[in-house]
């Protein structure tokens, strides 16, 4: 395992990925989230690591005479919700999202941010990993009391924006065509068509049936019609596995997951025709069985890749040497986009 390791090491094309890459190894094998917390203030200072306010020490702070919203109808409000939901001071939540506003939210009341800043009177807890500058910007130029709005930073696990497509080494130009291999809410897939300007064709793999769900409301909302929504897995071959299907981004194929889902190989999907410019996959440790899959793709068109490899242990190794059989000729990177130990990306990217 230590050559392993070292041959990756070596492998790596500049400092920061090979600190990265070290912290990494640490944090594996003893567990402390130091290692974590070095590499975040060394590489993404804007983020504070874990370890702030607990969730208790919000609770106490928030006033006992004030009913209590959650700012943000969508993934971490849904983590949120089992914090607050037994709490009697807790009313619902806040979003923008018409649908969410008639229907509800997880069975409880989703006001519009209108109705909120007339009331003034509620706590507001910000749950909001992308677009909470956002809500927070509207909620002061709307003139609510500032003693009434908190957040849950330094509690749960905030994200960089940018993530998969921000390397300095990442070039993009027109017309491009792009794999999102768990496209979950089709955010990643936006943003490749921004950083290119056009696109001839996104391929999006969403096996979750709420997040392929998310994924077509989306799309129709915002005029997407290069994006070919596919209700399927990616993996080595064509099968059906097991898969736990939570609708927050952390679906995973499990022996014991509540449905049956389809997966196939990229090979078998993707149309001769298009030449496949850049691989974005974050499955949830299903990353090396989708990779194999890709195979061909991947030795024909040699596309930038951004691969997630911290889902298990094994993919600190098993994902770089795997990609580097396939074409040698890429050259890794190593970039961290979270202040816990989530988010660590791989990039392969042609010379």
């Amino acid at each position: 395992m230590l050559e392993e390791y070292a041959r990756v090491y070596g492998m790596l094309g500049d400092e920061i990925s090979r600190d990265i890459y070290l912290h990494r190894i640490n944090y594996l094998v003893s567990g402390d989230y130091r290692y974590i917390k070095e590499m975040i203030t060394a590489y993404i200072p804007n983020l504070k690591p874990l370890g702030g306010k607990t969730m208790e020490e919000l609770r106490a702070a928030l006033p006992e005479d004030r009913q209590i919203v959650l700012y943000g109808a969508g993934a971490l409000g849904r983590e949120l919700l089992p914090q607050w939901e037994h709490d009697g001071r807790f009313l619902g939540f806040c979003s923008r999202t018409r649908k969410k506003q008639e229907e509800g939210y997880l069975g409880f009341p989703c006001m519009s941010p209108e109705e909120l800043l007339r009331r003034k009177d509620l706590t507001v807890i910000i749950s909001a990993r992308w677009n909470y500058d956002e809500i927070l910007r509207r909620l002061r130029e709307g003139g609510y009391p500032e003693n009434l709005i908190f957040d849950v930073k330094g509690i749960y696990m905030e994200d960089l924006p940018g993530q998969y497509f921000d390397l300095e080494h990442l070039t993009f130009g027109e017309n491009e065509v792009l794999l999102d291999v768990g496209c979950l809410d089709l955010n990643s897939a936006l943003k490749f068509r921004e950083c290119c300007g056009s696109v001839k064709k996104v391929y999006c793999f969403e096996p979750d049936p709420k997040s392929y769900a998310v994924c077509l409301e989306k799309k129709e909302r915002t005029g997407f019609s290069e994006a070919e929504l596919l209700p399927l897995g990616a993996w080595s071959h064509r099968t059906e596995l097991s898969f736990d299907a939570t609708g927050i981004g952390v679906s995973h194929v499990q022996e014991s997951g509540g449905i049956r889902i389809p997966v196939v190989p990229i090979d078998e999907v993707v149309d001769p025709a298009d030449r496949v410019m850049m691989i974005k996959m974050d499955i949830e440790g299903a990353e090396l069985e989708a990779l194999r899959g890709a195979k061909q793709v991947i030795r024909r068109d040699k596309p930038k890749m951004a691969v997630s490899m911290y889902h298990k242990p094994e993919d600190l190794t098993e994902l770089p040497l795997y990609i580097k059989e396939l074409v040698p000729e890429y050259r890794l990177y190593i970039r961290h986009y979270s202040n816990y130990i989530n988010e660590t990306v791989l990039y392969a990217v042609m010379p």
